[in-house]
């Protein structure tokens, strides 16, 4: 090997392990580089990605509860009033501040059309609107509960006695002794003194007047001045509508009392403003809670329309 040989050689052998040095000093320069890259970029995307899981989608908020609603879970058709011994006031709007627009007697079943929130009593909010006959509008939840009990069958109005009774008609629509004016459309049967009355049509006692009793002016019998002192039974129906009997001498039922058609509601009498024994039996579009009140045209589903001095049979049965 000449001598030129053995110095490049030389030179080669020293300048390899600087080289390789160098690039292996820059490999892991490199690689620290890359990792310190990777280092800020990595946090970035992990703080990116905290942010992203600390912000809640909009879609996950729960919203505020909207006017009206109705809960899903909890159908709610119809509510029962629930103010025994009271009627419950339906308002115009979800407040009290707004006057009564009608009377729903305790037990009464009506439609619900939406639950909605208004003003606050006793830290309740929930009003629900409803649909009946009475009244359309608002009634406080803490009266009503929610049910989904479907209204009775109803077959109309039906003779105020006994299945099979036979009972004289003494005075009809518009007869010339008393059933004038209010009264028009009321009905007069001859019934001896504690004969059993009988619902002629389901609903709730809402009324009683009971004040006049043995001993009193007015208890058996009397002219127009004692008409304030007939003993009575006021019962509202599921339309709204309600039924007086009236004169009798006692009752079997109380305020509030649900009562089905042909249950015995009170004894006949002879108390106010009447010429012999007797029941008077009318019907009234409201005043559930009303002594007078102007009466509406009625026929029973059992004998119709009868006329004065006609003798029926009750077909009030079971």
């Amino acid at each position: 090997m000449s001598r030129t040989s053995l110095v490049a050689l030389a030179v080669t052998l020293l300048v390899l392990p600087a080289c390789a040095e160098v690039m292996i000093r820059s490999e892991s320069e490199d690689t620290g580089r890359a990792a310190r890259d990777a280092g800020p970029e990595a946090d970035e995307d992990a703080a990116f990605v905290e942010s992203d899981a600390a912000v809640t989608p909009p879609d996950a908020f729960v919203p505020e509860m909207p006017d009206a609603y109705t809960p899903p879970a909890m159908p709610c058709p119809r509510v029962r009033v629930n103010t025994p011994g009271e009627a419950l006031n339906v308002r115009p709007t979800p407040s009290t501040s707004m006057p009564v627009v009608g009377v729903l007697p305790h037990g009464a079943l009506v439609d619900v059309v939406g639950m909605v929130r208004g003003e606050a009593i006793g830290g309740v909010d929930l009003w629900y609107e409803i649909r009946s006959s009475v009244a359309n509008g608002f009634v406080f939840s803490s009266f009503a509960v929610c049910t989904t009990d479907e209204p009775p069958a109803d077959g109309g109005y039906f003779t105020p006695f006994a299945c099979g009774a036979r009972m004289r008609v003494t005075q009809s629509p518009g007869g010339g002794v008393s059933h004038t004016g209010r009264a028009m459309y009321a009905y007069d049967f001859a019934a001896a003194r504690e004969t059993a009355i009988h619902a002629m049509r389901g609903g709730t006692v809402t009324f009683l007047f009971l004040d006049t009793g043995p001993g009193d002016a007015c208890y058996d019998g009397g002219g127009s001045s004692c008409g304030p002192y007939s003993n009575l039974v006021i019962v509202q129906h599921p339309d709204g509508t309600t039924a007086v009997y009236k004169h009798i001498n006692s009752a079997t039922v109380s305020v509030g009392q649900v009562v089905r058609q042909g249950d015995v509601i009170a004894r006949s009498g002879n108390t106010g403003y009447s010429t012999g024994p007797h029941l008077h039996a009318e019907v009234r579009a409201g005043c559930p809670t009303t002594i007078y009140c102007d009466t509406i045209p009625f026929s029973f589903a059992d004998i119709g329309s009868p006329s004065a001095d006609t003798t029926i049979t009750s077909g009030n049965c079971p």
